[in-house]
């Protein structure tokens, strides 16, 4: 796997299933007794028209996105999580059958970029 796979993985495991998944508790929250506020939650979905089912839709997959993204800001080390003037950096790695591949090295393209490039 490379940075790129591991952008694509990104997409499709997390960004993709969490907008399905959001969505899918609105529709028919789970449980044998969902909790009041996801109850409230359906029902409002329900109470909704299709181009306002639509618009929410983009407002939840805006909200993945942005929140991958700056997951990814962070990894890259472009969005600050220390103070002072000596800063750690954060390594990603993948591991298999004994190789190491550092999906985002510091002279390579950023991982931020290739998720926004997709």
């Amino acid at each position: 796997m490379n940075n790129h796979d591991f952008v694509a993985t990104i997409k499709e495991a997390v960004r993709d299933a969490a907008i399905t998944d959001t969505i899918d508790v609105l529709r028919n929250p789970p449980g044998r007794k969902p909790s009041q506020q996801m109850t409230e939650r359906a029902e409002w979905y329900r109470s909704l028209d299709d181009e306002q089912r639509r618009i929410l839709a983009g407002l939840i997959g805006d909200a993945v996105h942005n929140a991958i993204f700056g997951f990814l800001c962070v990894l890259d080390g472009i969005r600050a999580v220390e103070n002072g003037v000596v800063k750690g950096r954060f390594e990603l790695q993948y591991l298999k059958e004994g190789s190491t591949t550092v999906l985002n090295p510091p002279n390579e393209i950023m991982l931020h970029e290739l998720y926004n490039a997709r």
